[in-house]
């Protein structure tokens, strides 16, 4: 292993556990702007960074020991193999999120010409994926916060055709209205404020915490107006998708029986972690 490397690893030992630190040290250096690769850092090939690249080195280390996840370092993140832009203002993707979005994939890559929402969308890295994954789909991408959108507009361009961002709140009673879906998705808000004492530097500290956190005294609420929502605006047969809090798994099964869906369904993620549901309108 490269000096350089080893010297990046060790100054992030007290921000990360030790395998962390490497996977981190290592995507720094890989993906930042250093043009190194793989065989270079094994092989001790990584010791003519220019001045400028060791300041920016510098740079970047210093933030990462204050906590900011890389994914903002770096500018990106990845999400079912696209690299979508990231930064403060918006909700890092997470690898689980994929187990969401393949289900509605196996589920609807043979409609002709599926009508979804995708609502809290963040950096629309959900609504993007299911647009490289399903041909001729229409995907309505809603968020309440304009620092998220921007986000979702920049990842959507290649998709335009496809993916159509805009301002909206799943909360507000007076929302704009899609009749004729066939799915709605969301990734909501659902971590109740007092699981905030748990959660790492990187999460609670520096990502949004209107992406993240709901009351404590109402931890279903995005859950019962996205329902209700469906609801109005599913056609026959189609479905709601949601990522959700593993401890409240069983909850959000009832309370989509509670509004009228049938055949619900409550998954496992790719860690074994009770984290997405599904319902079907009749």
């Amino acid at each position: 292993m490269s000096q350089l490397l080893t010297s990046v690893i060790q100054s992030l030992q007290g921000v990360y556990p030790s395998s962390e630190a490497r996977a981190v040290a290592r995507l720094l250096l890989e993906e930042g702007p250093f043009d190194l690769s793989v065989s270079q850092l094994f092989a001790g090939k990584d010791s003519d960074l220019s001045e400028s690249q060791q300041t920016l080195l510098q740079n970047y280390i210093q933030r990462l020991q204050s906590g900011e996840p890389i994914q903002y370092v770096l500018g990106h993140a990845w999400f079912c193999g696209l690299k979508l832009k990231v930064g403060p203002g918006v909700l890092i993707p997470r690898p689980e999120t994929e187990d969401l979005v393949q289900w509605i994939v196996d589920d609807w890559k043979d409609c002709k010409e599926p009508r979804i929402l995708d609502a809290c969308t963040g950096s629309g890295c959900i609504a993007v994926a299911l647009a490289h994954k399903i041909s001729n789909v229409q995907i309505e991408a809603v968020d309440a916060s304009p620092e998220a959108l921007a986000y979702a507009r920049e990842n959507a361009l290649p998709y335009w055709q496809q993916v159509h961002p805009c301002l909206g709140d799943v909360l507000e009673p007076g929302g704009k209205n899609l009749p004729h879906l066939q799915v709605i998705v969301s990734n909501p808000p659902y971590i109740a404020q007092e699981e905030a004492v748990d959660m790492t530097v990187q999460v609670k500290d520096f990502e949004p915490h209107m992406a993240l956190f709901v009351s404590d005294d109402d931890p279903l609420i995005f859950y019962r107006a996205l329902a209700r929502k469906g609801m109005r605006e599913l056609l026959p047969g189609g479905a709601i998708y949601m990522e959700i809090n593993q401890r409240f798994g069983q909850e959000v099964c009832d309370l989509l029986r509670e509004c009228g869906y049938q055949q619900v369904q409550l998954r496992n993620d790719r860690f074994g972690n009770p984290r997405m549901v599904k319902g079907v309108r009749m």
